[in-house]
């Protein structure tokens, strides 16, 4: 994925510089701003993949186990983990199926309800969550580090504003 270069190019003054003169609804400063947040993004999005490349783990795999980590017991029921993590049931199905082969989660039946299945954390699912999870929390904590409390606290006001724009940007 080479995402932070793509945006880099595009992000060139001379670039902006003919976009704002071809179309009438280019909004310079806003422009800028979105491909910066996207860069950032797109860059630390990156990071995270090949840190858990090294593990041969992938994002959703991490989630789900993260929610199992989190969870009573540490089980749930499919149906409720996919709902939580806002996944498809064919999607949650998939995600599952390379977590049991892997041996960091395993579905069990559920005696009362023929059709519920319990998604259960393994140990094996425990020890990784353990290996990986500091490491995640020292990169964030390097990266976040280059901000003061104050500006933080900013970040999350702007961000948070940012968000609530999601709805109109994701309209046609």
């Amino acid at each position: 994925m080479q995402t932070s270069f793509i945006l880099k190019d595009i992000a060139r003054r001379e670039t902006l510089d003919s976009l704002a003169a071809r179309y009438e609804a280019f909004d310079r400063s806003g422009q800028e701003c979105f491909l910066a947040l996207l860069s950032v993004a797109g860059a630390m999005m990156e990071a995270i993949e090949a840190q858990l490349a090294h593990y041969r783990i992938s994002q959703g795999r991490i989630r789900i186990l993260l929610e199992l980590e989190q969870a009573p017991g540490q089980a749930l029921a499919a149906g409720a983990l996919a709902q939580r993590l806002g996944l498809t049931p064919a999607t949650i199905t998939g995600l599952l199926d390379g977590l049991e082969r892997a041996s960091l989660a395993r579905r069990e039946r559920r005696h009362e309800d023929r059709r519920g299945v319990k998604v259960c954390l393994t140990s094996r699912g425990a020890k990784l969550l353990a290996r990986i999870m500091p490491e995640r929390f020292r990169r964030n904590a390097r990266l976040m580090s280059k901000l003061s409390e104050p500006e933080r606290r900013v970040l999350l006001r702007l961000l948070a504003t940012v968000s609530r724009g999601m709805e109109a940007f994701s309209r046609p």
